[in-house]
């Protein structure tokens, strides 16, 4: 299994980065993909997890971070991707729950990580809250003349940005959310999304997934998220897990595939 979105650089993980490791490679975690929101803090995030094999890391500016005086350039993106273990842009996207203080400036620092990946293709990794329209917009403006490569993460979308996704051959990764009660909705649009579009992700710290809802989470739980999956589409765990995994290195086929971290 891969989590392919969490945040090892967050405190509440980093304080305990090899307990966290050892726990995924206990639940036969075999790769993990860390974002970075904050270029101020790559650096640091990229010498955390360089040590293991199968530790990835992608390079952005987070939506909740664009601020008048706080912004990525393409050309700044551009002077990072080479380095080996960044597999993806962002994330970045556009959120307008948190914030509408800035909403030209997501604009714009949304663009600038799109440009960057047409240029270096490797695949944007998407952030949606209440900007679906917004987002789809943006992305259909550059992908007449360019072949995206996209994931929306912790996807929560209604079925016009699924119907969006499919049609472009984006990908839709899945969190603990689609293991809430409360989650009807979701599982609803979902229902009929091919497997050959999913990825599964923790989003760790953040949103743990049944039987674990309301505590830490972590990459490890990323396998709750697959056997959830497996019982929700009636396809064997293996299954699941193969597939994801094989879409996983689709999309970020910078990405070195290993049977293990280590």
């Amino acid at each position: 299994m891969i989590d392919s979105h969490c945040h090892l650089n967050f405190d509440s993980l980093k304080k305990n980065f090899n307990i966290i490791i050892d726990n995924a490679k206990k639940n036969n975690i075999t790769s993990i993909l860390t974002i970075n929101t904050d270029p101020d803090d790559f650096f640091e995030h990229y010498s955390l997890i360089s040590k293991f094999n199968s530790l990835y890391i992608s390079y952005g500016l987070h939506p909740e971070n664009v601020s008048s005086n706080k912004f990525i350039s393409k050309e700044e993106i551009l002077n990072i991707v080479y380095l080996n273990r960044v597999i993806g842009i962002g994330e970045t996207g556009l959120d307008f729950y948190h914030s509408k203080n800035f909403i030209k400036e997501q604009y714009r620092n949304f663009e600038e990580h799109i440009e960057a990946s047409i240029e270096c293709n490797l695949p944007l990794i998407i952030h949606q809250r209440n900007s679906e329209n917004e987002i789809i917009e943006v992305l259909n403006n550059y992908q007449k003349n360019n072949n995206l490569n996209v994931v929306f993460h912790c996807f929560t979308g209604t079925s016009k940005l699924k119907t969006f996704c499919l049609d472009n051959d984006y990908f839709i990764s899945l969190s603990g959310i689609v293991t809430f009660k409360n989650a009807l909705e979701l599982r609803e649009v979902i229902k009929d999304i091919p497997l050959s579009s999913i990825l599964i992700e923790t989003d760790s710290p953040f949103l743990s997934p049944v039987p674990h809802r309301g505590k830490l989470n972590e990459p490890s739980y990323v396998k709750f998220i697959a056997e959830y999956l497996a019982n929700f589409f009636n396809r064997p765990l293996n299954e699941i897990i193969n597939i994801t995994d094989d879409n996983f290195y689709k999309l970020f086929s910078k990405a070195i595939r290993y049977n293990e971290i280590f």
